[in-house]
Parts: structure tokens; sequence; C-alpha cells
């Protein structure tokens, strides 16, 4: 019943886009840095990484958009942002248990700083490759054939809730930007943001941690938040 009020998620214009995962990559790794080292072995919220392995998953996340570029252009029709999150295998138990065991070896490897430095460094490379390219098409790891923009808000998800997770393991107040939120916000409850924000009583970060499950929602607020027509996205314990 719910798929009857879905919304129309709000897909900004490239420039955007960019800005957005520019700012909030910036953010992560301020907020990082700012952190003993010895603190990034706290768990997080996505058992059972440590924030250095859920760091580790959401740097490779974003150097993906690199690997993508390199290849050809698939000769597909593309799918949209929310299709990219659909429930099948890529979510299934053998593909999280890859996804949990590479970020915490790719973690392992390196020191906190290197971690972070490296983060940091993918994230520019990543902004700088977009804006020079333009829109094009491109495929996912998943197979999906995608337009560029359309994947790099998938990337914005990831630094903004990842964020929040990396945040709250850490103790330290989000650092959630306005231009990722904005983003995550227009997916997820297009025009209906504040509306969606107004009925849990929650700002920007608490809703994301709502909408993502990182927060429970009684069934009441789940009821109204699809009565907005909230896109819910599928994803794995990360």
């Amino acid at each position: 019943m719910a798929e009857r009020f879905r919304v129309v998620s709000l897909v900004p214009d490239a420039e955007t886009v960019n800005a957005a995962l520019a700012a909030e990559a910036a953010a992560l790794a301020a907020g990082l840095r700012a952190a003993p080292e010895a603190d990034l072995d706290s768990p997080t919220c996505c058992p059972p990484w440590s924030v250095r392995d859920e760091l580790a998953h959401t740097a490779v996340a974003v150097w993906r958009t690199l690997e993508m570029l390199d290849a050809d252009p698939p000769q597909a029709l593309p799918i949209s942002t929310p299709a990219y999150y659909a429930p099948d295998d890529r979510f299934a138990p053998a593909a999280d248990s890859a996804r949990v065991a590479a970020a915490h070896e790719f973690a392992a490897a390196r020191t906190g700083p290197q971690l972070i430095d490296w983060c940091e460094q993918q994230c520019t490379a990543v902004v700088q490759r977009v804006a020079a390219t333009g829109e094009r098409l491109v495929a996912t790891r998943h197979g999906d054939p995608m337009r560029l923009t359309d994947f790099q808000v998938t990337r914005v998800v990831e630094l903004a809730v990842h964020g929040l997770d990396l945040a709250d393991a850490l103790g330290a107040d989000p650092w959630l930007t306005p231009q990722a939120a904005d983003v995550v916000t227009g997916l997820l409850f297009g025009h209906q943001a504040g509306a969606a924000a107004a009925l849990l009583g929650a700002d920007r970060a608490d809703l994301l941690r709502a909408a993502m499950g990182r927060t429970p929602l009684t069934a009441a607020q789940r009821s109204g938040l699809d009565a907005l027509g909230t896109t819910w996205l599928a994803t794995g314990p990360s």
C-alpha cells in the first residue's frame, strides 16, 4: 500500500551533488582527525565493524567511481538512484560477509591517519574527475547502468550515513553538512523532508538515522512516513 504514495526522489544537478560530496568528505576527514587514534577501534552500529573498518568501507565505496570511469560506458538504459538499492543478492548474507571482511582487511593494513588520508585523497580525486568528465553512463559493480550523477548521489549517501555512524561511535557531534543532508533527504523524501522531520520531531541527522535504520521507528511513525511517500532504501548491515 505504501508504494502508492511513493514520492519522486529529488536528484540535484551534477554540480550540486559533486559539491555535496566534497563538503561531506572534508567534514568527515576533519571529524575523524579530531579523535584520538585509539578511538578509531571503537565499535559502531554496524557490527562487527570498528570505526576504522566502517571508514575503510566508506572510502573504498567512494573510490569505486574512479574505477567505473576508467571503464567504457555501458550500452543499456540506466536505472534510477532508488533502484540501485534493490533488495536482491547484493545484500544477501554472502555479499554482506564479503563486504564486512574486505573492509576489515583494508583497514587492518593501514594506520588510522593513513586511512583517513587515503579516504580524503580518493574523495578529492573523485570530485575532480567527475567535474572534468561531465554526464555519462557508468556501470556499477553490481552490473547496473546509471547516470554518473545518479550514482554519485549514492556516494553522498555513503559519506553522510556512515559519517553519522562514525560520529556516534566516537561520541562526537554529527558533522553532517547541509549540502549532503539536502541530497540525501531529497532522495528519501522528495519535497516532504520538512514534513518527515516534523512527524518525528527530529533534526536532519536524526531523520537520516531513522530512515536508514539506525534508530527504531514506532509503527505509527513508519506508517506516517509511508503516507508521506518515503523512499525506503534496501541496505546491508553497513
